[in-house]
């Protein structure tokens, strides 16, 4: 592949600072500094294409937050202006750019695919494939945002990229976090950056070890075969790779197991060659927030349910009409989940 030459100037051209500006502030325009901004709009981004096309930006502080979802993480929050509004001129440059070097089985983050694409992926595989689906490899990295290292991060950018002005910018928002690994998780730009991080690995999984079923969510990834010591072997290789190419580590809870017996608990679902159950954990939250919002609101019927769980309807809709209907079932027989049996067989 060509490597890409002159594209600096197209982050600062006017039109992709006001649609980065106008997308950065897309659903917050109630918070402070984003008001401070809109307050001299033209001036600040005056103020941005300066620092850009003289190179002048340097990235900001980031505010610090933990949150649990469920599991601790740091949030690293940048500044509205001017650091994330340069994000997102970086990716609407770059993003698509680099979108075209994922295969097409990774999902996260990536406009058109995600959770949804990825259970039905896997989903057609165990359908039209029983035998050649028997076992699963599940697998995560140790710390995978912590973990990415600098050094190769920008080997990795500079495979594609060959103009100097944008890899000095690249290089400043990686190095933001003052330390030699990690992406801060909260940048918009992490996402796209996490994405490539491992994107030649997974062409090495499909073109080098020519794995049929191979499927990732940013780290996690789900290996289907018919044969646990093919599985074996994958592990091994993808093992070496992570370590000598990339700096990672599996972690150590890797599994192997078949596919029927325990069923592939991946990206909020349940699933093997007979059905897709929702997680335990998802339907759990879908039942307290049910049973919160029927003490105020009469749910008679499956609009009611439609129109107040639009976001669960259409999670609850992708498992097996049997699970979904025994769900919403549950959920209208007096307007009160029944928690046990409901997640029984999970």
């Amino acid at each position: 592949m060509k490597r890409l030459k002159n594209i600096y100037s197209l982050v600062y051209d006017t039109d992709n600072l006001l649609r980065s500006q106008h997308n950065a502030q897309r659903g917050k325009q109630d918070r402070n500094e984003v008001k401070q901004f809109n307050k001299e709009t033209t001036s600040n981004l005056f103020k941005l294409y300066d620092m850009l096309e003289s190179e002048s930006y340097q990235a900001s502080e980031y505010r610090i937050k933990i949150i649990y979802e469920p599991k601790e993480r740091v949030i690293m929050i940048a500044p509205f202006f001017p650091d994330r509004i340069i994000h997102h001129c970086v990716i609407n440059v770059l993003g698509e750019m680099w979108t075209k070097i994922f295969i097409n089985n990774t999902y996260a983050c990536v406009k058109g695919r995600g959770i949804h694409k990825c259970m039905g992926d896997i989903h057609r595989a165990l359908i039209n494939d029983n035998k050649g689906t028997k076992y699963c490899l599940k697998i995560d990295i140790v710390k995978f945002y912590d973990n990415v290292n600098h050094n190769v991060l920008k080997s990795i950018i500079r495979y594609r990229i060959a103009d100097e002005k944008m890899l000095r910018l690249l290089d400043k928002i990686i190095d933001s976090n003052h330390q030699p690994k990690g992406l801060p998780i909260g940048n918009f730009t992490s996402q796209y950056l996490a994405n490539l991080y491992l994107s030649y690995f997974d062409h090495f999984a499909k073109e080098e070890l020519k794995i049929k079923y191979y499927y990732r969510y940013m780290d996690d990834m789900v290996i289907l075969n018919d044969s646990k010591e093919t599985l074996r072997y994958y592990l091994d290789m993808m093992g070496l790779y992570l370590g000598a190419e990339l700096h990672l580590e599996i972690k150590h809870n890797w599994q192997i197991f078949p596919v029927d017996a325990r069923g592939i608990d991946y990206v909020g679902f349940k699933q093997n060659h007979f059905g897709i159950l929702l997680r335990k954990g998802i339907l759990s939250r879908f039942y307290k927030k049910f049973n919160s919002v029927a003490r105020k609101h009469d749910i008679s019927d499956m609009t009611d349910i439609k129109h107040l769980f639009a976001s669960e309807y259409g999670w609850i809709i992708k498992c097996s009409e049997e699970h979904s209907n025994y769900i919403f079932n549950k959920c209208l027989n007096n307007g009160r989940c029944i928690k046990n049996r409901a997640v029984s067989g999970q």
